[in-house]
């Protein structure tokens, strides 16, 4: 879900009902939650490749996964898109992004993606051109691995 949306919902919680749910859809909430499915989707094939044999890194992975992603109340998971976003911007936490997507080319993407999501914080909003330029990139960057940039700019 869109932080907006997640937002909205944490509120009507504490009291107000659904009638007085006034939450304004837009596209870039669509285009924000299409993003936290494909990180999603990362991280489970990520703890999927994990080697069966090695067992402890794969329960610690999944505790990763599920501290972001098995929260049961809108503010819990509120708390860990602002976790993975600030992990994602975040020069000094590169060592969990490495751990959480050892592919360099997943990481950078992931390192992209929460810019981006960090970005609509100030009003930049997600477009379908910002999008399409965003996948457009990492696609580009997939068929040179050997050029790949490891440090995503």
């Amino acid at each position: 879900m869109s932080c907006g949306l997640l937002t909205a919902l944490d509120a009507i919680t504490d009291g107000p009902t659904a009638a007085d749910f006034t939450f304004r859809h837009k596209l870039s909430h669509d285009f924000e939650s299409l993003l936290w499915v494909v990180v999603y989707a990362m991280m489970i094939h990520h703890r999927n490749n994990i080697a069966p044999a090695d067992k402890e890194k794969r329960e610690e992975y999944k505790i990763v996964l599920d501290r972001c992603w098995a929260a049961h109340a809108y503010s819990n998971i509120l708390i860990a898109h602002d976790h993975m976003m600030a992990t994602g911007c975040s020069a000094h936490r590169q060592t969990t992004v490495t751990f959480w997507f050892p592919d360099p080319r997943e990481a950078a993407f992931f390192r992209d993606v929460m810019r981006m999501l960090r970005r609509q914080d100030e009003a930049e909003f997600i477009t379908y051109e910002g999008l399409r330029a965003l996948f457009k990139k990492h696609i580009d960057l997939a068929k040179e691995p050997e050029a790949f940039d490891v440090v995503s700019k």
